[in-house]
């Protein structure tokens, strides 16, 4: 990777984030005052001729739009090695220390550059916030930028060589590892804000739940030596095994109540214990790629609208050029979930290409939501098309409504009613021969673990237990006990080795940070 310089590292993490005009402040920021002013003069001048030169009240107002968009704000340093509790962040040599305080006196249009390392939260209590979980009407967060990837002393950005988690080790909590609020108030009708999360890590592994790994017992779950764990522990789940970790609940790893121009990239989300990404978009257009999802729980991405059904029109997602691997079912009886991308409500259209989907327990994509008003519904643009699929229970799974769904193989969801899927379509295909850079990047032992797996499971009924005795007394039902005991759920991925699958084939899934 490429030394670049401080100020070029502004314009590298924002231009692919934002429209033109949103771009244009980034550069302007990253310029210094001095050019910054000279640029600035030629883009008002630029706005303001095109609004002169226009010939309808529309066209005027959205050139008036984009130049409001134009205004940045400062860049707030943070590096949890080098850093002061006390610092303001406003220069490479003072960054802060805590990403949530960045995180609380950031304002409007701000960047936060955050330097390898670990990032916990305020007082290492394991997860951190933008606008309160759950709550983005009474706290709506911020619309600001979160780069990682950074050397400790800026001059690099790096995201493979730098890492920049939010890895807990031993912290219990109830909340997403990062939750992130940025809403406007309602009826606000000025010009729409931008959100970035760039060359973040997000792993649960290091506090999950798991059985400690035997191969020699079945009851853990561990297909092979060569994975690190047995399998996850689900909540209120209490196997008579030895266990290693902390805490087995239901948080998410990215959970977004957003709207505006949002851009999730060059992240990995590896070892979630519920969803990977889950995001409730209103208004505006949001942009999932370049990430990496593995050994993710329930779903690898979960993205739904939250506006008005008059309102859907304005609502678009592009999942793109994205790696989804192991995403595994919510127990280990491989009942339901385990899909890698969900087609979800809410959202007038919905792209999902040059992915990589492999090995995900139940489905590579679901087209699983149907909207309850018909036209909303015939008026979807469900968009899948140029994506590589392997080892997937399915590659494509429609959901029916009172009727078992449909799986579809890759070579065949050109069939599918175009009302579903489409109007772009083609080129879904299995991972052509030949990728072997690829299927060597995967964890080798995890790998043969999944391919490998089997499920046992089996029942028993005492009519003598006590249970039962007592059951039959009061005229209550009878009971048995069923066991299930699959050879592999959701055990731990070495996070490390995530890394290494970026760039593996080129065009398709993650590629090369940039």
């Amino acid at each position: 990777m490429k030394k670049i310089s401080l100020m070029l590292a502004v314009i590298v993490a924002m231009v692919a984030a934002q429209p033109a005009s949103a771009q244009l402040g980034g550069a302007l920021k990253s310029l210094g005052n001095k050019a910054a002013g000279a640029v600035q003069n030629a883009a008002q001048k630029g706005v303001k001729d095109a609004v002169q030169n226009a010939q309808d009240a529309k066209v005027e107002k959205d050139a008036q739009a984009a130049r409001s968009r134009t205004v940045v704000g400062k860049i707030i340093y943070v590096s949890s090695t080098t850093g002061s509790a006390r610092a303001d962040g406003l220069t490479p040599e003072k960054p802060m220390k805590d990403l949530q305080k960045a995180i609380d006196v950031a304002e409007e249009n701000d960047l936060i550059y955050v330097a390898e390392g670990n990032y916990l939260g305020n007082m290492d209590r394991g997860y951190i916030e933008c606008g309160k979980f759950g709550s983005s009407a009474q706290s709506p967060g911020k619309f600001i930028g979160i780069v990682g990837g950074f050397s400790t002393d800026f001059s690099e950005r790096d995201v493979i060589k730098h890492v920049t988690k939010l890895q807990p080790v031993d912290q219990k909590f109830i909340a997403p590892l990062l939750n992130f609020n940025a809403r406007r108030p309602y009826g606000y009708n000025g010009p729409v804000g931008n959100v970035l999360i760039d060359g973040l890590v997000f792993d649960f592994g290091e506090n999950n739940l798991y059985c400690a790994a035997n191969v020699d017992d079945e009851r853990t779950g561990t297909p092979n030596a060569g994975v690190l764990t047995g399998r996850f522990i689900e909540p209120d789940a209490a196997p008579n095994v030895p266990k290693v970790g902390f805490a087995n609940g239901d948080e998410y790893a990215l959970h977004m109540d957003v709207e505006g121009n949002v851009k999730v990239t060059n992240c990995i989300f590896v070892n979630c214990r519920d969803y990977g990404l889950m995001a409730a978009m209103y208004k505006g257009h949001m942009e999932v790629c370049n990430n990496i999802f593995i050994s993710c729980r329930y779903a690898a991405c979960q993205i739904w609208g939250t506006t008005r059904d008059e309102d859907i029109e304005k609502v678009s997602l592009d999942f793109h050029h994205n790696t989804v691997l192991f995403t595994w079912t919510r127990t280990k009886a491989f009942e339901d979930m385990g899909q890698g991308f969900r087609f979800m409500n809410g959202i007038r259209t919905i792209d999902v290409h040059n992915n990589i989907f492999g090995c995900n327990s139940n489905c590579g994509v679901e087209r699983c939501r149907y909207e309850s008003n018909k036209a909303m519904e015939a008026a979807k643009v469900s968009n899948l098309y140029d994506n590589y699929y392997f080892a997937n229970r399915r590659d494509l799974e429609i959901a029916s409504s009172g009727a078992a769904s449909i799986s579809v193989p890759a070579s065949r969801i050109e069939e599918v009613d175009e009302h579903l899927i489409g109007p772009k379509y083609e080129r879904n295909m299995d991972l052509p021969e030949g990728n072997d850079d690829f299927i060597n990047a995967i964890d080798k032992s995890y790998l043969e673990g999944f391919l490998s797996l089997k499920i046992i499971s089996s029942q028993s009924y005492n009519a003598n237990s006590a249970a039962n005795q007592v059951n039959r007394m009061f005229g209550m039902n009878q009971q048995g006990s069923e066991i299930v005991r699959p050879s592999m759920y959701c055990n731990k991925y070495p996070w490390e080795k995530a890394k290494d699958l970026f760039g593996k084939v080129p065009g398709y899934g993650a590629q090369m940070p940039q």
